[in-house]
């Protein structure tokens, strides 16, 4: 019996200590957090296959210069985030939604308490970094002043700075139930494919 308990305290707190939590306080006294006064999820780039605009047709057997510049004109580009640090505007940005103090709390608590507090660093990182979703904290005069970039195709995400609260996102259910919070806000998380 004693050999048992002491194995179940041992286990205890290994798990314990390997799953240590952040407190409400914690998070919500750190960077970005403690500037925020809104926060915004927001879906852009879903009608874009990567960063770069797909190649126009050369000058041929049906196409003529008229075509290309017409082209060229109707031509858009995937929008960069960094643009709208600082900004009220969200130009461009293709769905949004304002989160009340819960659903803040909720993603906070994803964010920041979903996986352990130690990494793993063995994690194989994809190629792609070309995030279609982010999270904007903006401050008390409604300026966007941080931005945490997703990319759910490849599992990355990074804040636009380097003074925000580290997010260990190296455990198996972190990205899909972080994908979950803007799928059941109806918000596109991957490439839109009109074929």
């Amino acid at each position: 019996m004693k050999k048992l308990l002491i194995v179940f305290l041992l286990t205890f707190s290994l798990v314990s200590f390997g799953q240590k939590r952040l407190s409400i306080n914690e998070i919500m006294n750190s960077y970005p957090f403690n500037k925020t006064t809104k926060v915004k999820i927001v879906s852009y780039n879903t009608d874009f296959l990567s960063e770069f605009p797909i190649p126009l047709p050369p000058i041929g057997k049906n196409v003529d210069s008229t075509m290309i510049k017409r082209l060229i004109s109707e031509q858009t580009f995937p929008i960069k985030l960094e643009k709208i640090l600082g900004k009220e505007s969200l130009e461009g940005i293709k769905q949004t939604k304002t989160l009340n103090f819960k659903e803040t709390f909720e993603l906070s608590q994803l964010l920041y308490n979903t996986c352990g507090k130690f990494k793993n660093d063995m994690r194989e990182v994809n190629k792609c970094f070309f995030p279609r979703n982010a999270v904007l904290f903006l401050d008390d005069n409604n300026i966007v002043f941080e931005i945490l970039e997703i990319c759910f195709e490849c599992q990355r995400m990074q804040f636009n700075s380097e003074k925000s609260l580290e997010i260990n996102a190296m455990c198996d259910n972190f990205y899909p139930r972080i994908e979950k919070v803007f799928k059941d806000r109806s918000f596109q998380t991957q490439y839109n494919r009109s074929y």
